[in-house]
């Protein structure tokens, strides 16, 4: 009787050392990052509610793609939209390339989600995640919002109004 107990007992620590070195895997989704204030950002939108709903079909999305992920990163998927239901999706990566084959199949997913309704003007905001347990990005004072190296470039170090001045740089219908 005793054995047995022992014999369990070996095999739960046994169990237990497996999953302890199992590396995390998958897609976390951290704090969404607005580019406007309150006041121009409700104008433009129709309502609160369907960018909330929005920003978890974005979430689901991603989800699924990284679920089998192993490789530790941070990553911000940052999107534009515009009226008409015209969206735009950009990538800061703490290990890749923006052109990256896989964040540009991930791209091409994600743009195709329909998204919510905007007018008077685009709307700009980030998720900024985690995959396979990366570590969260560590925000530096002052604080900097995600800039995709395409904003970075089209602003060239100049004060311009996100989104608008942005998308008026890159982003021409």
């Amino acid at each position: 009787m005793r054995a047995r107990h022992v014999l369990f007992f070996v095999a739960g620590c046994i169990a237990l050392a497996a999953n302890a070195d199992a590396t995390p895997q998958g897609f976390k989704s951290g704090s969404v990052v607005l580019y406007q204030p309150d006041a121009p950002l409700s104008a433009r939108l129709s309502s609160d509610a369907e960018l909330a709903s929005y920003i978890k079909r974005l979430e689901a999305a991603c989800t699924a793609f990284f679920a089998s992920e192993n490789a530790p990163e941070q990553l911000d998927v940052v999107v534009g939209l515009k009226p008409a239901k015209k969206v735009r999706v950009w990538f800061v990566s703490s290990r890749r390339s923006s052109q990256d084959k896989s964040l540009r199949a991930l791209r091409t997913k994600l743009e195709a989600i329909p998204p919510c309704e905007v007018h008077s003007g685009p709307v700009a905001f980030a998720l900024c995640c985690t995959i396979a347990g990366a570590s969260p990005r560590k925000d530096k004072e002052p604080y900097q919002p995600p800039m995709p190296k395409e904003w970075r470039d089209a602003t060239a170090g100049k004060d311009v109004l996100v989104p608008d001045g942005i998308f008026e740089r890159i982003w021409r219908d």
